[in-house]
């Protein structure tokens, strides 16, 4: 059976190149992301395009996800790329982006945090800690926990709210710049209630939108965002920052149990193989993290900077995988993350979907076969979380790309079908021809009919293959 759990892997200057990119979907790359607080444009669209390349040539559904900056708050640069900050010196918080030293530096938007005395001012994901000792236009502070503090590293204050748009101009130039490029999923930095989502989806268009809950308010409003996202990300780092690190496990496994309420892809992200950035091996504590945020139901899991700027970003998604199929292999799962309704309103797709995951797991079957226009019945199906691999069939190359994030899915583009019977054939065909079926095995097929229009999910139907 392959892996239901979907790896998603930043690119960066370790993974830019055409022979690169093509190794990791090998590999079992499923998302690349494109990580649009670094880098430029062109180099954007450079590696989007080899995506695109090699997913053509391997013949493999792998979806691009634009990942925005939002209102991040970062310091400027110094003379040699970073400077050490030493416990119980005096720091000056200068406005701008100019270059800084070990006295001063320089932090975009310092305004809008409206620090007051005796605020906390965490750098470079909680390892730098500051105390403001007299706020104003110019900031002064006192370092706390020392540390080596390098160019454009983010700064968070928890507790306090900052005061800039869900959506930069910054993150406008890029949505549009994406929209242009075809991106097929963006998530969106920074949330902390459903109206910053319908923002980004004002600029963003038609593509889905991932709310990254990385601040105490998203988890506080998460009901609010997932109403409106079309999932959530755990952004450990910057959480753990804004949380403490002890609430997160259990935290983490809060957002993902309710985004799959809510019926949205979960993802969970941050240091996941952190130290394969330079070691060929992970440690046991992180095979450990990643089985279990497996184990919570994750759709999918994230790599950053392993596969951005580590020195093994085949090698890492090769064991991130074998990780996933492993612990995929534990008893019970996924039934134990599958939610169960007992409504008497349930709507008829869902019932439908739900129907078919439970008559696959009941008679054993290998495929549950989703016929589907929007992507919608695959996603439904997934929610379920069947033991069985779920086939869809879509002749939107945009959906099949995008189901590519899907827990459980494996995406193939279909012609558009006159009639029902033509579905079920040239799926019967398919099926023979890439081994996912044998003749005179039993499949659960779910589709809205009639075919080659967005109909409502409404048919399930156990077919034999070849019979």
């Amino acid at each position: 059976m392959p892996r239901k759990t979907k790896i998603i892997a930043t690119l960066g200057p370790a993974s830019s190149t055409a022979e690169t990119i093509g190794a990791m979907i090998a590999a079992g790359l499923d998302v690349a992301r494109l990580n649009f607080s670094h880098g430029d444009h062109p180099s954007h669209r450079k590696m989007l395009d080899f995506v695109r390349a090699a997913a053509r040539q391997q013949d493999r559904a792998v979806a691009v996800l634009q990942d925005i900056q939002g209102p991040r708050i970062r310091v400027g640069t110094f003379p040699d790329g970073s400077v050490e900050l030493i416990a119980g010196a005096k720091v000056k918080l200068l406005p701008g982006q100019g270059e800084g030293d070990a006295g001063r530096v320089f932090v975009q938007q310092l305004a809008a945090m409206r620090l007051k005395r005796g605020d906390r001012v965490l750098c470079a994901d909680g390892m730098i800690v500051l105390t403001v000792v007299a706020p104003g236009e110019e900031v002064v502070t006192e370092v706390v926990t020392g540390g080596r503090l390098a160019d454009h590293k983010g700064v968070a204050v928890p507790g306090v709210e900052v005061d800039l748009p869900a959506v930069t101009p910054k993150d406008e130039a890029d949505l549009a710049f994406g929209r242009e490029m075809g991106v097929d999923l963006v998530a969106a930095s920074f949330v902390t209630k459903g109206d910053d989502i319908r923002r980004v989806r004002a600029v963003a268009g038609e593509v889905p939108v991932i709310a990254k809950i990385e601040r105490a308010e998203a988890v506080t409003n998460l009901a609010d965002i997932l109403a409106e996202a079309d999932g959530a990300m755990v952004a450990r780092g910057d959480l753990g920052v804004e949380l403490g690190f002890e609430p997160l496990p259990r935290v983490q496994k809060e957002i993902i149990a309710r985004t799959h309420e809510a019926g949205g892809i979960s993802i969970t992200a941050t240091e996941m193989l952190e130290s394969m950035v330079q070691s060929p091996r992970p440690t046991r504590a992180e095979v450990s993290d990643v089985a279990n945020a497996v184990l919570d139901g994750s759709d999918a899991v994230m790599l950053s900077a392993e596969t951005a700027i580590g020195q093994h970003p085949v090698r890492t998604i090769e064991v991130m995988a074998g990780i996933c199929t492993e612990a995929e292999r534990t008893p019970g799962y996924p039934a134990r993350v599958a939610p169960g309704f007992l409504a008497d309103d349930l709507p008829f797709p869902t019932a439908i979907a739900q129907a078919a995951a439970d008559t696959a797991n009941l008679l054993n079957l290998g495929t549950v076969v989703a016929f589907t226009e929007s992507g919608s019945t695959a996603r439904l199906v997934s929610r379920f979380r069947p033991n069985s691999r779920i086939v869809a069939f879509t002749p939107s190359e945009a959906n099949f790309r995008r189901l590519a994030a899907v827990w459980g899915v494996t995406p193939l583009l279909c012609p558009r079908y006159a009639s029902t019977d033509e579905m079920i054939a040239h799926a019967e065909a398919v099926l023979l021809q890439r081994g996912m079926a044998t003749a005179g095995e039993w499949v659960a097929m779910v589709a809205g009919i009639p075919p080659n229009q967005q109909a409502s999910t409404n048919l399930l139907k156990l077919h034999v293959v070849g019979g």
